[in-house]
């Protein structure tokens, strides 16, 4: 079921007048309903214009130090999700789109990403404009067909480092779910460049003034040279939409009346940190986000986009990874102030950890048997990943989960390293880390999955034990209760157990079309699964029970309701 964001599609007015009413004749004076019709939705639709919203530019100094003093947005501890649906999931958006883990995605789907053509046309290349941000030499060019795309290069003396890290990671984040652009490798011949008259840059001097030839020429000489004088090459196509600036990770954009939900509260970012941490993508901050304004459902939106992901595993986009990369944020007074009584002789755990070097592939560490995803950080703080709960995590897991190890092969020699070992080491970092972070998070919580209500029985799914993490429960237990839809009251109606994941189901469930039950779902025997029960919520259409909702973890704040008007953080 799809949905609209905004006062409008919230309000539900005749849903809510009914839920009144009844609530009304129930003596209570007011109503919110848990679960609606259309639940669980499985799209959520942008339904204000968001045509006023302005370009901004986010400042590199200034979000990196304000990330690192304080934590910006809501830091209040344990807030669950607030856009996820109400069976735990994160509905399509223009933020994120279900993909691997909701649905199948071959090899070949993978390794094309999100491509629609196979790089820039033949023929000369227009050079528009100069790659002013970022420490990458680069600059934006229109081809033959005048698509735009924004061009960047190796370093000198480590040829396919940046470039096919780039290209690995963005098939990867795609395939996960996130908008992100569509890049080729490509070669640059300097003769094909011609400088378009309006084409301006502003060197170190600040001093804004036209592109000249020279420009190219010391660009140029930032960039690895291959035998013949060209240069290999990342073309990132320009994406669909006006470009109006980054996003941050926290709060609100104030002037997009479809941004509602705190970006500290949206479960695909608190997940991009888990997926940031498979990849060490520590450079997972928002200069490396753009907002577009699209043209969607007769209305202009706005599409949030993560980019530049040459800066991930081994690669540090000019240079290799540095070993600490991963390890603690650039500022870290709690690790610095740990080697002072000790009078330097403490020693920093990833100064231990052997690196695997290659000038193909750049440097990452070559064992991850003992590697904790949640020892893992970026550069600095980020307010999403913060706030992530296990649920979160779990869910980030379970997505991870589905990459298979012939997927993580066939996707690495997409970056046409051209150095088989090294190839071989990158796929062999992306198992290995995939599998630490599964072997973290499928047990951190009830991990229950695949619930369902049908006959006699509740039937589900063991997603840690399935994987071999745990052994199976001694027991499961499952509390049976009535559901007020419209007071949230609870009238118990027994217990059931079993030993394996079809547990009977009482005989005096109710049996009225609209009743509702909740299933409290434990797991016994096992103390690494004994987590709090998951909560699973069950309506009686006319012919069977329908799963309407599930919480993995019920304590906590809820999210928000999509039915009612959301107050907006500016």
């Amino acid at each position: 079921m799809t949905v609209t964001s905004g006062r409008a599609a919230r309000a539900r007015v005749w849903q809510f007048a009914a839920g009144v009413a009844l609530a009304m004749a129930m003596g209570t004076g007011a109503a919110t309903l848990k679960f609606y019709p259309d639940d669980p939705i499985s799209r959520i639709e942008d339904s204000q214009d968001a045509s006023e919203v302005k370009e901004r530019d986010i400042d590199l100094i200034i979000d990196t130090l304000e990330n690192s003093v304080a934590w910006p947005g809501d830091s209040t501890p344990d807030v669950r999700a607030q856009n996820v649906n109400t069976v735990d999931e994160v509905p399509d958006s223009n933020w994120f789109t279900n993909r691997i883990g909701t649905r199948a995605i071959t090899i070949e789907e993978l390794m094309k990403g999100p491509d629609t053509v196979s790089g820039p046309a033949p023929g000369n290349w227009t050079v528009i404009a100069a790659k002013n941000d970022g420490v990458t030499p680069g600059f934006t060019v229109r081809d033959s067909t005048r698509q735009i795309w924004f061009i960047k290069f190796d370093p000198p003396g480590y040829r396919a480092m940046a470039t096919g890290t780039e290209v690995v990671v963005t098939k990867l984040f795609w395939a996960l779910g996130y908008y992100v652009p569509e890049v080729h490798l490509a070669t640059l011949r300097p003769d094909q460049l011609e400088i378009d008259e309006s084409a301006e840059i502003t060197p170190a001097s600040g001093n804004r003034r036209r592109f000249k030839p020279s420009d190219i020429r010391a660009l140029l000489a930032q960039a690895h040279r291959e035998e013949d004088g060209s240069y290999r090459v990342i073309a990132s196509k320009g994406l669909e939409g006006k470009p109006v600036g980054g996003f941050r990770f926290y709060g609100t954009r104030s002037d997009d009346p479809n941004d509602v939900i705190p970006h500290e509260h949206r479960r695909e970012l608190r997940a991009y940190g888990t997926f940031s941490a498979w990849l060490n993508h520590v450079d997972s901050k928002s200069i490396n986000t753009l907002d577009t304004v699209i043209q969607q459902g007769g209305r202009q939106v706005v599409r949030h986009h993560l980019l530049d992901f040459g800066s991930t595993i081994g690669s540090a986009g000019v240079y290799p990874r540095e070993a600490f990369e991963g390890s603690e944020y650039l500022v870290d007074g709690k690790k610095t102030l740990i080697g002072i009584p000790t009078f330097g002789f403490y020693i920093k755990k990833w100064r231990t950890i052997p690196l695997y070097r290659a000038r193909s592939v750049g440097a990452f560490p070559r064992d991850h048997s003992e590697w904790d995803p949640e020892d893992w950080r970026p550069r600095y703080a980020n307010s999403a990943f913060r706030s992530a709960r296990l649920d979160d995590k779990f869910w980030a897991a379970r997505r991870l989960q589905q990459f298979t190890d012939e997927m993580l092969t066939a996707v690495t020699s997409v970056g046409q390293f051209d150095d088989p070992q090294s190839e071989a080491m990158l796929t062999k970092f992306l198992i290995d880390r995939r599998d630490a972070i599964v072997r973290r998070y499928l047990p951190a919580v009830t991990p229950v999955v695949d619930v369902q209500l049908s006959g006699s029985r509740l039937t589900f799914r063991n997603a840690a034990s399935d994987a071999g993490l745990t052994p199976p429960p001694s027991e499961y237990i499952v509390q049976w209760m009535r559901f007020d839809n419209v007071s949230g009251a609870t009238t118990t109606i027994g217990a059931t157990s079993a030993a394996g994941e079809r547990v009977p189901v009482p005989a005096d469930l109710p049996s009225a079309v609209g009743s509702y039950i909740r299933a409290e779902i434990g797991v016994k025997g096992n103390s690494e699964n004994e987590a709090a029960p998951a909560h699973a919520y069950f309506r009686r259409e006319a012919d069977r029970w329908k799963l309407v909702g599930f919480e993995r973890m019920p304590g906590g704040n809820p999210p928000r309701s999509k039915h009612t008007d959301t107050s907006r953080d500016n």
